[in-house]
């Protein structure tokens, strides 16, 4: 869903579509501290992004809940999500088949479940849209000013 007109009217860089899952700190899946540095409280609104060190630690990004038609602006803060499946994503979540791997690949035959994990502020300002739904992802182009420039405008 990577929209060439949403990307030239927002100067976004990428988008990248997946299922979602919800974290919180003290889920049990978390220490309480964020990749990107600073410690995970109930009420910030951000999200895990597995490639994170691709798009980098701070980086804006609209998140679209296709469930819900709702979109937020927000910051990847963390690494995630790290749940694996096997067989069929129906049987894996009602079932509890699945697992935590922090490996950058699954083992042979399980898949990732989430392309992004939402804080649960986030999650709720989204609309609260089922766990497991799409996502879409639209990462803000980084603008370099160079030293002495603002906004693009040489001083």
């Amino acid at each position: 869903m990577c929209s060439t007109i949403l990307v030239a009217l927002l100067g976004l860089h990428s988008c990248d579509s997946g299922r979602l899952s919800v974290y919180a700190p003290g889920d049990g899946h978390n220490r309480g501290l964020l990749a990107c540095g600073g410690e995970f409280a109930k009420r910030q609104e951000h999200i895990a992004y597995r490639r994170w060190w691709k798009v980098g630690c701070g980086r804006k990004v609209l998140v679209c809940a296709e469930a819900t038609k709702r979109c937020v602006h927000t910051t990847v803060r963390d690494a995630g999500p790290f749940g694996i499946y096997r067989g069929p994503l129906r049987r894996a979540q009602t079932e509890g088949r699945w697992r935590v791997c922090i490996a950058s690949r699954p083992p042979e035959g399980w898949k990732w479940r989430g392309v992004a994990d939402l804080s649960y502020a986030l999650w709720q300002r989204l609309g609260r849209p089922r766990f497991l739904s799409r996502v879409h992802l639209y990462f803000l182009t980084r603008v370099r000013v160079a030293q002495g420039e603002r906004y693009g405008h040489s001083s």
